[in-house]
């Protein structure tokens, strides 16, 4: 995955997890269209 779209999906998972008081792993999983691979980055990057 692009850094450049990595990035976006980071920001848009904390913005979400603040708003919405969730878990970052509740929000990602209605991301369908991410691979498991994809998810795995986004959550390594947003720890």
């Amino acid at each position: 995955m692009p850094a450049w779209k990595k990035s976006i999906f980071v920001n848009a998972l904390k913005a979400r997890m603040i708003q919405e008081n969730r878990t970052a792993e509740g929000i990602i999983a209605e991301y369908t269209k991410l691979t498991e691979t994809e998810k795995t980055e986004i959550l390594a990057d947003l720890s």
